[in-house]
Formats: C-alpha cells, sequence, structure tokens
C-alpha cells in the first residue's frame, strides 16, 4: 500500500512538472532584429552618440551577438572613438589594424571576445559589432 501511494506521488510529480514545463517556449536559438541594440550586448559597450543601429543578430548557439550601424564620422574618427570608448570601460584592445578603406578592433575583458569592423562609406561610416561570451 505505501508503495503505491509512493508511486502516486511520483507520477503526479512527473504530470505536473511535464505540464509546467510546456507553459513556456524556449526563445529562437538564432533572433534577428533591427534598430536596437540587443540585451545580450554588454550595458557599457560603446556607441557614438550620432550611431544609427541597423541589423542586429543574436546567436544563443554560439553565445555572439551582432550590431550593425552607421556612423556620421569619419572611419578614423570612428575608430578613435571606439579604441578609446572601449579601453575607457575596462576593455583590452588586443589589436587594431587595417587600411583607409576597412579597419577591425578586436577587443576582450574577461571570458567577451569582441570584434568591430568598419568600412569607410560615402558621408561617414558603416561598422559592425560582435561580442562573443564563450
Amino acid at each position: 500500500m505505501r508503495f503505491r501511494a509512493l508511486a502516486a506521488l511520483a507520477l503526479l510529480a512527473l504530470a505536473t512538472l511535464a505540464a509546467c514545463s510546456g507553459d513556456s517556449e524556449p526563445p529562437p536559438s538564432v533572433e534577428f532584429g533591427e534598430g536596437t541594440v540587443p540585451d545580450t550586448f554588454p550595458d557599457d559597450f560603446p556607441f557614438p552618440p550620432n550611431a544609427r543601429i541597423g541589423s542586429t543578430l543574436i546567436d544563443r548557439v554560439n553565445h555572439r551577438s551582432e550590431v550593425s550601424l552607421t556612423v556620421a564620422t569619419d572611419m578614423d574618427v570612428t575608430v578613435r572613438f571606439y579604441t578609446v570608448g572601449l579601453v575607457n570601460q575596462g576593455y583590452v584592445v588586443d589589436s587594431s589594424q587595417g587600411d583607409d578603406n576597412q579597419w577591425t578592433v578586436d577587443f576582450s575583458r574577461g571570458e567577451l571576445v569582441g570584434r568591430v569592423v568598419f568600412s569607410q562609406q560615402l558621408g561617414g561610416t558603416q561598422a559592425v559589432a560582435s561580442v562573443n561570451t564563450s
């Protein structure tokens, strides 16, 4: 009798757990957006005040987030803003290299690694910033 009561209680607990776990769906593995910085980006990540946020990506499988933005300043000014801004927020600039048309800044802080790729555009700079936490 005691065994049946324990077995019935265990079945009830499993049924309750199964019912509760079906209430909410997990977020999608890859999520695209536009116009706002994803919540998965560090809160202290520097963005120029005149930046216009374009497309965004959250890849939960690979722990990666990406933001495309347009800045209404020349590429050298934008690269300098990021280099100084990242260091001021405690990131380490691991490399900064490129030419007149494209520049790449690699950075890290703890387990977070990232990259900003800049390209000179007519009237400003196109930048793609990505961070990876694994």
